[in-house]
Parts: structure tokens; C-alpha cells; sequence
């Protein structure tokens, strides 16, 4: 814009200044005229007749004359005769009358001719009101009026092309932005490199695109949320159905497995030889059964008594009561070296215990072909991953740890999850880890799992640490803030 405006001062200073030049030209064309107009008057009424009525033969000569349509007045003056008005000269034009010169001279808007005819003595002043105006006038308004013209539109030409360029162009642009982002495309972005109002513009448009960007993110993540909400109670109704179906149906089962184990018990003692192997199995499957059942009771009903106890008495006891049954399958069940004395939790103990023998016997069955199970504990400042409703802080972490084939990666998402297992069919229910999962949720803590495919697998049992009120920090005293000071 300030290009075009310097442009058009330039063209328009040009135009002036031929117009000025051109009307000095046209002045001096005029004054010209004249004096070869007044030097003919002035040899014709210097002849005979002429004398005797100069004003006379000067009207007469001028209203046969044409001069360019001007309108001349004539009278006598004198430099010398107080009859006669005197001319309004200067000093040279005074010297020039009285010398027979002619002179020709503007004075405001009018033209003076002065012609000598007899001295000074009589002087026929030739005035023609408002001529220079007149032929100012007569320069060419048409003339003007073409280069006006022109000028304009070469303004306007040039107002066109720059407009084009330094307005079109850009809005073109953020126009096809705009259809763009209508379109749903949020990643495109306007160019934002110049300073005008296209560039202000072009930054607000980005910044528009940003916020609609990241509203859409938004949108994206409640609704996700919303949709996971809405399927994780879909999966609590289903599970709490299950839960309901399944402490009836155990409550129903119970009663019929204790009256066959106990009949089972009373033939043991009465028979022998085959009869005796088909009671045993009969006993060991009731067993089982018994044990399937209890684990649907704890995953459906879930009384906690809740006390504080060391976390050693609780693996010790664990280890304790499986170690017989991994020396029947030819494995080991062992507490680790490293451990972390006097860690307690406020946790039900019988719930803790049951965690951790599901944990060891699970790793016991990850080992088909013999091989060991290490339990550890230690104390650790944790804080709960997403998902997770628990607070950061220190945490007991024990550790069940095995020597299997570990897990599949695909597996892992699903491993607590009621009813998954990677057993054969009939050899296992699905409800274990979820048994545990549940019971650390309900203790405020978490199950994390790491496993390595030909190594083996750990679960991290993630209890909140109990500290006692005699644990707390001790106040500090004045004289050791005084010391740090």
C-alpha cells in the first residue's frame, strides 16, 4: 500500500510539473503575441491619419484584428500629461515608453500592452481583464483530463495487481485452509511469515486450528473414556451375576462334596486293593472340587479382618505350608536371601496368605518339569500405574519369582481377567490371579508381572507399608535448626 501510495505522488508530481511547465510555455507564446500584435499597431498609427485620432485607429484596428478571441480594452495614458491617467509601470518599462519601445506586461490576472505613439506624451494602454486565466484555461482541459484519466487508471491498475498479490494470493491460501479444516483436516496450518493484517490473520487461523485440534483430543479421550467406563461396568455387572450365580451354586455343591468326602473316608478304612486306589481318587477329586469351589466363594464374597502383621510370618508360613507339595513335584520353594527385616502391613492376613499361595502354587504349575520358586521382599517408594486407584508412596513388595517357560506377551493384558487360563481344559478354573487382583484392590495395592519367554516370570505383590505412630519423623529441636542456620 505505501508502494502504491509513493507511485502515485511520484506520477502525480510528474503530471504537475508538465502542467506548470506547460502553462509557462503557453504564457510566453501569449505575451509574444502580443508584442508583435502591439509593434504592427504601433507602426500603423504612426503614419499619417493615425496621428490625429490614435485611440481612435487603435479601437478600430483592434475590432477588425482577432486575437485569439480576447477581449482588449484601449485607452491613453500619458508619462508626462496630467491630463492623461498615468500607466502603472515600473522604472524599465518607463525607460522603454520613452525610448518608442513597446512593453508588454502581466500585472494580477490582466495583460498590459503599452504603445507609444507620440513619446510619452500619449501612450495607447492596450489591458485585456482576466486573460491569464484565460488562457490557462485554453492550455487544454482535455488535455488534463486525458492525463488525469490516465493517471487513474494506471492507479487503478497498479492498485489491482498489488492487491492481487499482496491480498488475493494470501486469502486465496487461507481460504483453501478453511475448506480444508471444514473437511475434518486439522493438520493443515496457514503460512504465517508477514507482519500485515493476511499475516495477524493467518497466525489467528492457526491458532483457531490448534484449539479445534486440541478440543477434537479431547472429545477423542472423554469419549474413550466414557466408552471404557461404560464397558468396565458392563464387565462388573456381568461379573458381580457371576459372582451371585456362583456363590449359589457353591453353597448348593458344598453340602453334597462334604457328605461324599466323609463317606469316601469311612469306605478307606474298610477296604482294600482296588477298591481302595478308587476311594483315594475319589477323595482327591472332592478335594479338588472343594478347592474350585472355595476359590469362586472368595472371588464372590470378600470379608476382610484387617490387622498389622510382619510380612516375614506371612511368607514363611506360605513357604512353609507348600514346601511339601513342591517335593512331591520334584521342585523347590524357597525365601530369598535379600529381604527386608521388620516390613509390616495392615492388610486380612488369611487374604494376604491366600495371594501368596496362589502365586506360588500358579509358579509351581508354570514348571512342569521341576524347577524353583523364590520368594523376596524388600521396601520400595512406588507410585500406582494408570488405572490404578492407589496412592504414591512406600510400598512392601513381595516377590514370587519362577524358573518356568514364562509367558507370552499376548497373554500378559489378560492374565487377571475371571476365567482366562493358560492351563489344559479341566485342569484349571481361571479364577486365581483374579482372586489376587481383587484382594490387592481392596488392600489398596497392585499386581505387577514381568516375564521373559524361556526364563521365567515374577509377580510383584504390591502392599501399602505399615508404619507405626512411633515411626513418624521426629520434630526437629531448636538448637539443630539454630546449627543448619
Amino acid at each position: 500500500m505505501a508502494l502504491t501510495v509513493a507511485i502515485l505522488v511520484v506520477l502525480g508530481s510528474n503530471v504537475a510539473l508538465r502542467r506548470s511547465d506547460e502553462q509557462r510555455l503557453m504564457l510566453d507564446l501569449t505575451l509574444r503575441d502580443r508584442r508583435f500584435f502591439a509593434h504592427a499597431l504601433q507602426r500603423a498609427l504612426l503614419q499619417g491619419p493615425a496621428q490625429r485620432d490614435p485611440l481612435g485607429e487603435a479601437t478600430r484596428l483592434i475590432e477588425h484584428q482577432d486575437i485569439d478571441g480576447a477581449h482588449i480594452e484601449a485607452r491613453l495614458v500619458s508619462l508626462t500629461d496630467a491630463k492623461l491617467p498615468r500607466p502603472t509601470i515600473g522604472e524599465d518599462a518607463t525607460r522603454a515608453i520613452t525610448n518608442q519601445d513597446v512593453v508588454v506586461d502581466m500585472s494580477n490576472d490582466e495583460i498590459l500592452t503599452y504603445v507609444p505613439v507620440a513619446g510619452a506624451d500619449v501612450v495607447i494602454e492596450l489591458s485585456e481583464p482576466h486573460a491569464v486565466g484565460a488562457v490557462l484555461e485554453r492550455l487544454g482541459m482535455r488535455s488534463l483530463l486525458y492525463q488525469t484519466a490516465a493517471l487513474i487508471g494506471l492507479a487503478a491498475l497498479l492498485m489491482f495487481a498489488l492487491v492481487r498479490w499482496m491480498v488475493g494470493g494470501p486469502l486465496s491460501r487461507l481460504a483453501d485452509v478453511a475448506r480444508q479444516v471444514g473437511r475434518g483436516d486439522l493438520t493443515v496450518r496457514a503460512s504465517n511469515d508477514g507482519s500485515d493484517e493476511v499475516g495477524i490473520l493467518s497466525r489467528e487461523v492457526n491458532l483457531m486450528i490448534d484449539g479445534l485440534q486440541t478440543g477434537r483430543k479431547a472429545l477423542e479421550e472423554a469419549d474413550f473414556e466414557r466408552t471404557s467406563l461404560l464397558e468396565r461396568l458392563r464387565h462388573a455387572d456381568r461379573l458381580r451375576t457371576v459372582g451371585e450365580l456362583a456363590s449359589a451354586l457353591a453353597h448348593e455343591l458344598g453340602t453334597p462334596l462334604n457328605v461324599v468326602s466323609g463317606h469316601a473316608r469311612l469306605i478307606e478304612e474298610e477296604v482294600t486293593g482296588d477298591a481302595l486306589d478308587s476311594v483315594r481318587e475319589i477323595l482327591e477329586q472332592s478335594t479338588r472340587m472343594t478347592r474350585v469351589l472355595r476359590n469362586v466363594l472368595d472371588f464372590s464374597r470378600r470379608d476382610r479382618q484387617v490387622g498389622v502383621h510382619d510380612v516375614h510370618q506371612l511368607v514363611t508360613k506360605t513357604v512353609d505350608a507348600l514346601k511339601p507339595l513342591a517335593a512331591r513335584r520334584e521342585m523347590t520353594v524357597a525365601i530369598a536371601d535379600e529381604r527386608d527385616g521388620g516390613l509390616q502391613v495392615c492388610a486380612d492376613a488369611q487374604q494376604v496368605l491366600q495371594v501368596l499361595t496362589n502365586l506360588v502354587v500358579n509358579a509351581m504349575q508354570a514348571m512342569p518339569n521341576g524347577g524353583r520358586v523364590r520368594v523376596s521382599w524388600r521396601s520400595q517408594n512406588a507410585v500406582p500405574p494408570e488405572g490404578v486407584r492407589a496412592a504414591k508412596g512406600t510400598y512392601a513388595v513381595i516377590t514370587v519369582s519362577d524358573t518356568g517357560n514364562g509367558i507370552p506377551p499376548g497373554d500378559l493384558p489378560r492374565l487377571f481377567e475371571p476365567f482366562f487360563t493358560r492351563k489344559a481344559p479341566g485342569t484349571g478354573t481361571g479364577l486365581g490371579l483374579a482372586v489376587v487382583e481383587g484382594i490387592m484392590r481392596e488392600h489398596g495395592g497392585w499386581v505387577a508381572v514381568t516375564s521373559e519367554l524361556g526364563k521365567g516370570t515374577s509377580f510383584d505383590v504390591m502392599l501399602p507399608a505399615y508404619r507405626a505412630p512411633d515411626e513418624a519423623l521426629p520434630v526437629p529441636r531448636h538448637e539443630d535448626l539454630l546449627s543448619h542456620k
